[in-house]
């Protein structure tokens, strides 16, 4: 599944907020290493879901996500074809573009019995 945000911070604390958003997918996508780095531990894992009217119930009117894993990352940092910054350094406008994958296969008995959801 790819995913493509438009960050457009009106302000230096709208910016680092984005930073912050960035840095947490960007290493939350990068491999772990083990006490002593004897083993390399996987990444962290993704759960993907289109939320109705600010609830915590799936809309299911759009499709479902099993647990995903983020496979791509990009960032522009001068979408508009200009490089424009804050007075610290921080751009004003990102264009991020995410890739996940689902860990699992979508079975047919995922979707259930009833007609209540678009499903996977």
């Amino acid at each position: 599944f790819n995913f493509t945000f438009n960050f457009t911070p009106r302000s230096e604390s709208e910016a680092q907020v984005v930073l912050r958003i960035l840095r947490t997918l960007k290493q939350g996508m990068s491999a772990k290493k083990s006490d002593g780095f004897l083993f390399i531990k996987s990444p962290h894992t993704f759960f993907l879901g289109y939320y109705k009217g600010g609830t915590q119930a799936l809309n299911p009117f759009l499709n479902k996500f099993k647990e995903c894993a983020l496979t791509g990352l990009s960032v522009q940092y001068a979408p508009a074809g200009n490089y424009a910054t804050y007075p610290d350094g921080a751009p004003t406008q990102y264009i991020v573009q995410m890739a996940f994958a689902e860990l699992e296969p979508v079975f047919d008995d995922d979707y259930g019995n009833d007609f209540n959801n678009i499903g996977f």
